[in-house]
């Protein structure tokens, strides 16, 4: 990596740099700098940054901003590969367990939801629009799931992945299509047409590492590279999905979540029961099914396993969760 060509970029000198996870931390003549490699094309990138502005003006103010290049732009390209800038937001990773970070990231999701209402992408920039996807999405992966049981099953010589697989498959069919009915049986297309005109924005990859916690106790929101125009309750649901695990999707947990949230972004009927379709969902048990079949990732089989056992959770207390959560609507 060209680190000193990036920085002239954007007119700062590197004292130092040292690797972490997928990018680079380098102490400068400016303050601690994110250095990132982006596989984003610009267009994408450009509506990423103005979804940040955006926030930004609006008074959503604890994200990381993209830096501008001496070219005006928030990238800069080395070789033929595009690189991002970012003031490092110091703190640590959120923790699920605490309190008060599973809290204040649920106040924090609200406030960008809220504030992000309205964003409008600039002309070059390439608009993210999910608005009513799920449907066909669901389809798409329960077809996968059908295939791969049959392609599985049809195996004469079956690994421990291979068993364990075909003991949930049927199981985690029979949730998806109650997730699929559950999604039809709600007004879900025109709550995608309304929020369309009203452009509401999605995070969606909120999750412990994209939730820092500063040491005044500050949330920010880091990592927008999935960004895109979305219903807020996908945002939501993921978020209530990946913190309960912890606690065995404990559902007087996911309505303290419901509450704070809906103390600043109100929460409606409806949105209750899109957030039951996708709770009713075995999403992580299509995709760790999906990475190992496809072979989209170079774990080794231990780590396959125990992912999947993982998973296996979902199973174990999703449908007490689910039968509850159905109550509220």
């Amino acid at each position: 990596m060209q680190i000193q060509a990036i920085a002239k970029e954007f007119d700062f000198k590197v004292v130092s740099y040292k690797p972490l996870r997928a990018v680079y931390i380098a102490e400068t003549n400016k303050g601690p700098i994110v250095i990132k490699e982006s596989d984003r094309d610009p267009d994408k990138l450009l509506y990423i940054h103005g979804m940040k502005e955006y926030l930004y003006e609006k008074g959503f103010i604890n994200l990381d901003r993209y830096l501008i290049a001496q070219n005006g732009l928030p990238f800069t390209v080395q070789d033929n590969r595009i690189f991002v800038v970012e003031k490092l937001i110091e703190g640590r990773e959120c923790s699920f367990t605490n309190l008060f970070d599973r809290e204040g990231a649920v106040l924090a999701l609200a406030e960008l939801h809220k504030k992000g209402k309205g964003y409008e992408a600039a002309t070059g920039a390439f608009k993210r629009d999910n608005y009513g996807r799920w449907d066909s999405t669901y389809l798409k992966k329960i077809e996968y799931l059908i295939n791969l049981k049959y392609t599985v099953s049809k195996k004469k010589k079956k690994d421990f992945f291979d068993n364990m697989f075909l003991e949930d498959v049927d199981f985690m069919l029979s949730m998806a299509w109650q997730a699929y009915d559950t999604l039809k049986s709600s007004n879900y297309q025109n709550i995608c047409k309304k929020a369309k005109k009203e452009k509401w924005i999605c995070h969606h990859d909120y999750t412990y590492h994209n939730i820092i916690i500063g040491r005044k106790n500050e949330v920010s929101i880091i990592d927008f590279d999935y960004s895109c125009h979305e219903l807020p309750v996908y945002d939501l649901a993921n978020y209530i999905l990946k913190a309960l695990k912890r606690f065995s999707f404990d559902i007087d947990m996911a309505l303290r979540i419901l509450n704070l949230y809906d103390g600043i972004l109100t929460i409606n009927q409806e949105d209750l029961m899109l957030m039951q379709a996708i709770f009713e969902f075995p999403q992580r048990f299509w995709r760790i099914s999906e990475r190992y079949y496809e072979k989209k990732t170079d774990w080794t089989d231990d780590t396959f396993v125990s992912k999947y056992e993982d998973a296996y959770i979902f199973r174990e207390y999703i449908t007490d969760f689910t039968r509850d959560f159905r109550k509220l609507i």
